[in-house]
């Protein structure tokens, strides 16, 4: 069976990047990770629907799981539920509200789910009580809990893959030593991790019954079973973030308390953060920009080589999410780090980096772009594209970096362009605040073009203060229609 499947693996895991210290004797364990019967069936069920079948990124796909799932629900495939769980990519809420909220149902000794605890994903969105009777329906004649019984193996397995995949021993150790015992939480565990080999997209993390509870994607080389694509040490250290970034809150959110006066008085929540969503408690945004700057000293300690690229791709990232300066401020904890004295651990850094925090925010500010004459343009005269970018404040003059570009033509994939004064006639003015180049685009399509492309983006494009210009909000598409 697929469990199998994951043996083979572990030894790659376990060499990937700088050997990691084995943790000396066993923790209190913060993160628990599981399956569940009813949060699985929901998995099933929605990619059984002709939107789960088609949409290319909400299900995986490309397993064995998955060809077992359509072959043995085959016989089912006519079942009404399939088309009233059918919501589509508008319907993101009910989609995701249906899977998770799952979660809070179990099997009763009459085979029959009911809800054992109070839980809504989506607040007063709630499919899957309002389809209990079908999905109960669907579960009895298609015999789910049958093939959830003979998976169990594969399901075990790879819980046993992710957490060894995720480095969770190591990274617990690693905790410990640097922000001391994890906070204990009113109940037994701090996290817990909910998996499905079938969840593709959406991440959801929501606290259930006073645990934090993430509904989480598993890397996809853990599901691929294609032992000829093992993971790479960037795999790997990517795939971490996650669970690293969750499990940390537990270490990190306690020292931040212990440091609560510091934090009100040095931390301006409106200076740092741009719409996160975490702006409504007073520590919470100062503690998601910790929890992803530990990540990266843990990141460069055992995969140095993959760290710098993989570290500044996750902050880019959690700049999208409204972290404006996160990139930055990931330098700054990297820098106290490599300069600490010895013996000292991030907890002793608080008040250091605190200090900074307060001496920089005032120079913070989000670039983006003020204006582009190529803006919903259309080229008519020849494909060379002569860009003119103002910003809404200097940049850093780069000698070169790096664009996206991608059209709007059935089956093209993006290109990643590095700009230079030779090849593109790359120059800068006004101290920065304009730059210029010649692009080569295509015809009869639109051409977009992305600066600060997370993923795709090698060297940034940032202020002198160290702020990159607006991840994935840095874009300009052209029209070219020549005859």
């Amino acid at each position: 069976m697929l469990k199998s499947l994951f043996l083979n693996l572990l030894t790659v895991w376990l060499c990937a990047g700088r050997a990691l210290p084995a943790a000396a004797a066993p923790l209190p364990e913060p993160v628990v990770v599981r399956f569940s019967e009813a949060y699985e069936l929901s998995n099933i069920i929605l990619a059984l629907t002709p939107y789960g079948q088609s949409d290319p990124t909400e299900v995986y796909k490309n397993s064995r799981y998955y060809r077992e799932v359509r072959a043995y629900f085959a016989p089912v495939m006519q079942h009404s539920l399939l088309q009233q769980a059918n919501y589509s990519r508008k319907e993101w809420d009910k989609y995701l509200a249906f899977r998770t909220d799952a979660y809070a149902f179990g099997f009763n000794a009459q085979q029959q789910l009911v809800r054992e605890f109070a839980f809504s994903a989506q607040g007063s969105t709630r499919p899957f009580d309002d389809l209990l009777d079908q999905v109960n329906d669907f579960a009895r004649v298609s015999g789910f809990r049958a093939f959830y019984r003979r998976h169990q193996p594969y399901y075990d397995s790879l819980v046993v893959a992710y957490r060894q995949s995720q480095r969770l021993p190591e990274v617990l150790a690693f905790l410990t030593a640097e922000l001391g015992p994890a906070q204990q939480a009113a109940s037994t565990n701090h996290y817990a991790m909910v998996l499905s080999p079938l969840v593709y997209r959406m991440n959801c993390h929501r606290e259930v019954q006073h645990v934090p509870t993430d509904f989480a994607m598993v890397p996809e080389y853990l599901l691929s079973g294609d032992l000829r694509q093992q993971p790479t040490p960037a795999d790997v250290l990517t795939g971490i973030h996650m669970l690293f970034t969750e499990t940390d809150h537990g270490f990190v959110n306690p020292v931040t308390s212990a440091y609560g006066a510091q934090v009100r008085a040095s931390f301006d929540v409106k200076k740092w953060d741009a719409g996160s969503g975490y702006d409504k408690s007073e520590y919470d945004t100062f503690n998601e920009y910790m929890t992803w700057a530990v990540y990266d000293l843990f990141a460069y300690r055992y995969f140095a080589a993959q760290a710098p690229l993989v570290c500044q791709n996750w902050a880019m990232q959690n700049e999208s999410r409204g972290f404006l300066a996160s990139r930055l401020f990931n330098s700054q904890l990297r820098e106290l780090y490599a300069k600490r004295k010895k013996g000292q651990t991030v907890r002793d850094l608080y008040p250091t980096m605190l200090a900074w925090c307060r001496q920089v925010q005032p120079t913070l500010a989000r670039p983006a772009i003020a204006d582009c004459p190529l803006q919903g343009a259309t080229l008519t005269t020849g494909l060379r594209a002569h860009y003119v970018i103002t910003f809404t404040q200097p940049l850093r003059e780069l000698a070169s970096f790096d664009v996206l570009l991608k059209t709007d033509q059935p089956a093209s994939r993006a290109r990643r362009v590095v700009l230079t004064r030779a090849a593109n006639n790359l120059t800068w003015s006004e101290q920065g605040r304009r730059v210029s180049f010649d692009l080569e685009l295509a015809n009869n399509c639109r051409n977009t073009l992305g600066l600060n492309q997370a993923w795709f983006t090698d060297v940034p494009l940032s202020t002198p203060q160290g702020v990159d210009l607006a991840v994935y909000e840095s874009t300009i598409k052209t029209e070219v229609r020549l005859p």
